[in-house]
């Protein structure tokens, strides 16, 4: 399973508000709040392009499918 951090949008810059979660360093793993963890297979911050995304999550799922 995949996780990708959205921006925060620019309504919600306007209003103020600020990001929920954490993702952890080298770990696949975000943090809601103070204490609820959980762990994915991979985690992508807002940064991340979505050809990198695809490159890393789908592509070998797709290419594993093809070969049979």
């Amino acid at each position: 399973v995949a996780l990708r951090i959205r921006p925060l949008s620019s309504r919600e810059h306007i209003n103020g508000e600020t990001e929920c979660v954490t993702q952890l360093p080298g770990v696949p793993q975000i943090v809601i709040g103070a204490d609820r963890a959980f762990t994915f297979d991979y985690v992508f911050s807002p940064e991340v392009s979505q050809e990198q995304v695809y490159n890393d999550a789908i592509r070998p799922l797709v290419t594993q499918f093809l070969q049979g």
